[in-house]
């Protein structure tokens, strides 16, 4: 009997979904040819049969084949691999031969990256490495780089070699290579791309060789001094004089300009003998606290020469600022007479003092007494389970205080925006007074399982002389039983009144179920997690832009953000030494700038009640941070890299501040462009058009919007990066015609003066005139705001005062308090359950970390007593996605990347049995 020997055997392969998959089996001497997938046999009616002989060996064969769908894959692999085998017989089924096993999976290609390339500038000659990672596939899919639109050949260039991890690296940057590149994954099921990532390959200028000097010393000294006495001014003392061109090479593709004087002096040694001459005044100084203002002036136009006679007269002058501008707190105090008289002043102030310590020592005590006997001021705890979520919100009607200052609308002038307001009352210990209202209105809003109460404060206006309280109370379709919450709660009058305008307070009693606390406008959030709390308590949010509030920096360190404050209000219980059972998540808005181009180093300031304390460097923290930071990265399409996330394990004010790491590169800031004009037409011939330029932190925004909420918004633009040094232009363009700029079309705000708005910002008003009587409604103009060390770095602001794109929107929602997060408890459990055990690095709660980018610091997560490290990841996961849609999508393909289908299993069932919105 002839052997039969299969000589083509079922290869493992993919289908998809337009295009079933063929088997092929070929066997010689055989006469018959089925086929078994799953332990099943294939109905012979599908098979394809040819027979033929092998033009080798002589001998006959037979060749079947037979088609697999996608439908039949999907049925048969839900419960094991579908596999198939070839069954090869001769004349009789006594002899069969059987073939190894074919596997078949379906094709497929996910939607998202793991990992997409982001934009960047490089300077010439540097290496670029575009980093790309496929989406999850099968099968594994093959990477591609497309440069504008055109794919990349490495065996072209020599300069573009492909990484294996699949990433693009330009070992040596030219000007050619800038432009949009694009990842693109490809196998036989689909094919995707990226976003395109901009690289721009910039050239920094370098300066030419100095030329020689130029001039002439030879001077007629009797014609010198007749030229000084005409105050022709000490330029026409001989001097030399030497260039140099910014051209070697000359920036390009916005590269910096060469840093440095382009032209450089030298004195001639005269013979003459020359009498000192003084220079102009220099301008007026702003207003003192003392307010003064001065100028100065130096005697170096020419200083005395050859023994020549000294300036006379006085180099500083100094005179009373108006009663507009400023007030005196104090009138000055007359020089003591001689040393006996300061010692008896000394000794009354001792006295004095002295004598105040003591009374306030009985009066602290008399309150201590009073506090353990009344029951008035104390915040009493319903009964039930249910969560009390009280508002307080304070009504505020202007940005700054009648004390502040306020600088005359005369001609084209700037300054700070810094208040010289009191100092911020918020107490060391973060505390907020609280009171017991007999008249409580009622109301109930119901949330995800848990009841909050919203309600709105007043306090009277400080002109009606009266101690006035009002409560607004909110209407109410429920019946009065125990599901509502009692809104008592509410601001003492003077802690009301003690609050100053640039202060944002959010209160909200929160039980087990935690809360998120939101202050929009002034870019804040508060993430109260589930269970974070040892019982029911009263916390707050605030924001401060005061500067008294922020800590003392060190040298060469700015401030970044404002103060955030987070605290519990006074009336509550006394709290136990542990009052948070596991970090709170704090966000808030900084202006550092950290694309494309990230130079900070990063520091946190704390004062948890004992003082403002440099608790932590970004990158450097070690076992003893008993906080944790997360600066959102660049690139995320919801605007998050200007975000900073704190988690706290204790009641704190905080502050970010930073410096700039390396001092050979530039560190910038964010900064907001707004111009504002007047709201109704103005009844002169003049109007007044103001522009500001604040950090972008949110609060230092929302002070504008206040300050100017009787004015007009004529134009804005965001995202200007502005150097610590270089002086800061606004120029006023393309005038319309009938209308002119009173005094300079320019304006230069020199570094000294602008601080890199390290003030809260700059306010520069320029007076606009109608010269025909024109309309206002007419006036057209360009702002064209740049900075002379960055002049890439330029801002165009379209003034119209017909255009209604900038028109006071309806206000939107700017405090609240919710209780709704992305997950609920349960699921958050359980998938602790299922990622805390430390069994894979790369399948554990340590790759969700590197999946979420917060593993700059993972011993964070893993070294908090009593808290579970994937559940700080999804606390802090939670706080970095408030308001996404997404959030719980992103996070199943995430596990998916992770290959964890246990996860994966889990979080799809919620997703399926809750509608979430995609």
């Amino acid at each position: 009997m002839e052997e039969v020997v299969l000589i083509e055997q079922p290869q493992s392969g993919h289908v998809i979904k337009s295009r079933p998959y063929r088997l092929s089996c070929k066997a010689v001497n055989a006469r018959k040819i089925r086929f078994k997938c799953n332990n099943k046999w294939l109905d012979e009616a599908r098979y394809e049969s040819v027979l033929g002989t092998d033009p080798g060996t002589q001998l006959p064969y037979m060749q079947g084949s037979v088609e697999i769908t996608r439908q039949e894959v999907e049925l048969g692999s839900h419960l094991e691999e579908f596999a198939c085998q070839c069954y090869a017989s001769g004349a009789s089924d006594s002899h069969v031969v059987r073939s190894d096993p074919a596997r078949i999976r379906i094709a497929y290609m996910r939607k998202h990256f793991v990992q997409t390339p982001t934009s960047d500038r490089v300077p010439e000659g540097s290496t670029v490495q575009l980093h790309c990672i496929a989406p999850e596939s099968d099968p594994k899919a093959q990477l591609t780089w497309l440069k504008d639109g055109v794919e990349l050949e490495k065996s072209v260039d020599s300069n573009v070699i492909y990484g294996n991890d699949g990433s693009l690296i330009i070992s040596a940057a030219r000007l050619r290579d800038s432009g949009n590149y694009t990842c693109e994954a490809t196998n036989i099921a689909n094919r995707r791309s990226t976003d395109p990532a901009t690289l721009s390959v910039y050239v920094n200028g370098g300066w030419s060789v100095w030329s020689s000097w130029t001039g002439a010393c030879a001077a007629d000294c009797v014609a010198l001094r007749r030229a000084l006495e005409s105050d022709a001014g000490s330029e026409v003392i001989p001097r030399l004089r030497r260039t140099r061109t910014c051209n070697n090479p000359a920036p390009l593709n916005g590269g910096a300009y060469c840093s440095g004087e382009e032209e450089e002096f030298r004195s001639c040694n005269l013979t003459c003998r020359l009498d000192g001459r003084w220079s102009p005044w220099s301008d007026w100084s702003p207003c003192s606290p003392t307010c003064h203002r001065f100028r100065t002036r130096t005697c170096t136009s020419p200083p005395p020469i050859n023994g020549g006679r000294p300036c006379a007269g006085r180099e500083l002058e100094t005179v009373p600022c108006s009663e507009d501008y400023c007030i005196p707190s104090t009138a000055p105090q007359p020089r003591l007479a001689n040393d006996a008289a300061v010692y008896g002043g000394l000794a009354c102030v001792l006295v004095l003092l002295a004598i105040i310590m003591a009374l306030c020592t009985a009066l602290l005590c008399k309150r201590n007494r009073g506090k353990k006997g009344s029951v008035k001021n104390i915040y009493y705890a319903e009964t039930g389970a249910h969560v009390r979520r009280v508002l307080l919100e304070q009504q505020q009607k202007a940005l700054l205080a009648d004390d502040c200052t306020k600088p005359p609308p005369i001609g084209s002038q700037f300054f700070t925006l810094g208040s010289t307001c009191s100092p911020s009352p918020m107490h060391p210990s973060m505390t907020l007074r609280s009171a017991k209202s007999a008249y409580s209105g009622y109301s109930a809003n119901r949330n995800a399982g848990s009841r909050a109460a919203l309600i709105t404060e007043c306090s009277s206006n400080s002109s009606s002389g009266g101690g006035k309280r009002t409560l607004i109370r909110t209407s109410s379709n429920y019946s009065d039983d125990e599901n509502y919450a009692t809104l008592y709660d509410y601001l003492d009058e003077k802690a009301v009144g003690c609050l100053e305008t640039s202060q944002a307070v959010l209160a909200a009693q929160v039980d087990q179920s935690g809360a998120r606390l939101q202050l929009r406008k002034c870019g804040a959030s508060l993430l109260i997690p589930e269970n974070a709390l040892d019982s029911d308590r009263m916390i707050y949010l605030a924001v401060s832009d005061q500067l008294a509030d922020r800590p003392q920096l060190q040298p060469g360190e700015s401030a970044l953000s404002s103060v955030a404050v987070l605290g519990e209000c006074e009336g509550e219980p006394a709290s136990p030494a542990r009052v948070m059972l596991k970090p709170l998540i704090l966000s808030f808005r900084h202006c550092a700038s950290v694309f494309p181009r990230d130079n900070w180093s990063f520091v946190l300031y704390a004062d948890e009640g004992f003082g403002w304390q440099r608790v932590l460097t970004v990158g450097e923290e070690n076992l003893n941070s008993t906080m944790y930071v997360h600066m959102e990265k660049p690139g995320r399409s919801d605007g998050g890299m200007g975000w900073c996330h704190v988690m706290l394990e204790n009641f704190a004010r905080v502050m970010l501040a930073g410096k700039p790491r390396r001092a050979s590169v530039t560190a910038c800031k964010r900064v907001h462009l707004a111009a504002y004009g007047p709201s109704e037409r103005p009844r002169g011939s003049s109007f007044e058009l103001r522009i500001y330029c604040v950090p972008e932190t949110g609060a230092a925004m929302e002070n504008v919007a206040k300050q100017e909420q009787h004015g007009r918004l004529l134009a804005e633009s965001e995202h200007f990066l502005l150097n610590e040094k270089g002086d800061l232009c606004f120029c006023v363009e393309d005038v319309t015609d009938g209308f002119s700029i009173r005094g300079s079309a320019v304006v230069e705000i020199p570094d000294t003066h602008h601080q890199w708005c390290s003030q809260n910002g700059l306010h520069c008003s320029l007076t606009v005139c109608s010269d025909t009587n024109r309309p206002v409604e007419e006036f057209l103009a360009r702002i064209v705001v740049y900075q002379k060390t960055n002049n890439a770095e330029r801002h165009v602001l379209q003034v119209r005062f017909e255009n209604s794109i900038y028109d006071k929107p309806p206000p939107e929602e700017d405090r609240t308090v919710t209780a709704d997060f992305h997950l609920p408890l349960e699921v958050k459990d359980e998938l602790s359950r299922l990622l805390d055990p430390p069994t894979d690095p790369g399948r554990d709660w340590r790759a969700l970390a590197r999946k979420l980018h917060t593993d700059r610091y993972i011993q964070y997560f893993a070294t908090r007593p009593g808290c579970s490290p994937t559940t700080l990841l999804l606390d802090l996961w939670e706080a970095r996605e408030c308001g996404s849609r997404r959030a719980a999508h992103d996070l199943l393909q995430t596990l998916r990347v992770m290959g964890r289908p246990d996860a994966v299993v889990l979080l799809e069932q919620y997703l399926s049995h809750f509608s979430y919105a995609s």
